[in-house]
């Protein structure tokens, strides 16, 4: 279907057509006898009018082109699954225990990475946290800059150590609470306990509740955390019990209707992320829109070559005996 945009320039064609011919007919001279004109050889004939021709079909063109043309696409309510998910990421110093091959930090990425490939029609938000918080990434649907901006993800992105995971929560309020989705959620992944920034995490989890946000949390590590160290060039590791408050991250998860994940090797983490995965989604409905397409350009360019042509056929190319 074509509509055009500005229709009202169409209803000056008939009026160009006029004027084109009416002023060609008033400069036209007047010879009592042009016989002998034609006895030498100058004939009028289609080859004069070629000029012209093209120069009134390309001021029409113009005027098509000025009165924008469209083409109109109707699109039908589509069925998808969607949901908005804020991913909260924990790079604490911690994160990079060798317990998890190369290091938890790297698993955790890479097994988030593979989640996001699978949510192809949600808009995500990612978050990290150490002894404070901050967005890195607000709600998207381009996958890519999330995919990007979580590959260069560090233990140094947070230039504050300890774990905020209160701050975390409430950061990730910030980038929900606003959103229109059916559903919201939050997966924090952590392998510490709460020992940093200003706001209790119970107390950011019950305005989440509040909110209509659920909350999947994921416990990431061994029962003991394996730290690579350098002495005099040779790469050591140091030992200490590991672990983290898995009773806040349960509360956190029942407080909001989510789960509370264990993962204790990379598998395990992967498996979290495809049950979360499977239990995470929501169809919504897409309204009826039109998408218009402007077809204008290649009839101005039309337009300026057909009116360039006629020009140099009419004043330079043909002889006109009148």
């Amino acid at each position: 279907m074509i509509r055009f945009a500005n229709w009202w320039f169409l209803l000056l064609i008939p009026i160009v057509i006029y004027l084109f011919w009416a002023v060609r007919k008033k400069k036209a001279i007047r010879f009592s006898s042009i016989k002998l004109l034609r006895q030498s050889g100058s004939k009028k004939n289609l080859k004069t009018k070629i000029g012209k021709a093209l120069i009134l079909s390309g001021l029409i063109l113009a005027l098509i082109a000025l009165a924008r043309p469209q083409s109109t696409e109707e699109v039908d309510n589509i069925q998808k699954q969607g949901i908005d998910i804020a991913m909260l990421l924990d790079v604490s110093g911690s994160m990079q225990s060798v317990d998890f091959e190369p290091n938890r930090l790297e698993v955790a990425r890479q097994t988030i990475d593979n989640f996001v490939k699978e949510r192809v029609n949600d808009r995500l938000s990612l978050i990290i946290f150490a002894g404070t918080a901050f967005t890195r990434i607000p709600l998207t649907l381009d996958h890519n800059i999330v995919r990007d901006s979580l590959e260069k993800v560090t233990t140094e992105s947070v230039n504050q150590d300890g774990t905020a995971i209160g701050m975390a929560i409430s950061v990730g309020l910030n980038r929900l609470k606003k959103s229109k989705a059916s559903s919201r959620i939050m997966i924090l992944v952590t392998d510490g306990d709460n020992n940093a920034g200003a706001i209790d995490p119970l107390t950011a989890t019950n305005l989440a509740r509040e909110a209509g946000i659920r909350i999947y949390t994921v416990g990431v590590g061994s029962d003991t955390l394996i730290m690579p160290v350098q002495v005099f060039g040779q790469t050591q590791y140091n030992r200490y019990p590991g672990g983290f408050d898995e009773d806040l991250l349960k509360q956190i998860a029942d407080i909001t209707g989510g789960q509370y994940f264990r993962a204790m090797d990379p598998k395990a983490l992967s498996q979290i992320f495809e049950t979360i995965n499977r239990l995470e989604r929501s169809d919504f409905e897409d309204k009826n829109y039109r998408e218009y397409n402007e077809l204008a350009f290649p009839l101005i360019m039309l337009a300026l070559a057909l009116l360039l042509i006629g020009i140099v056929l009419d004043k330079y190319y043909f002889v006109q005996i009148p």
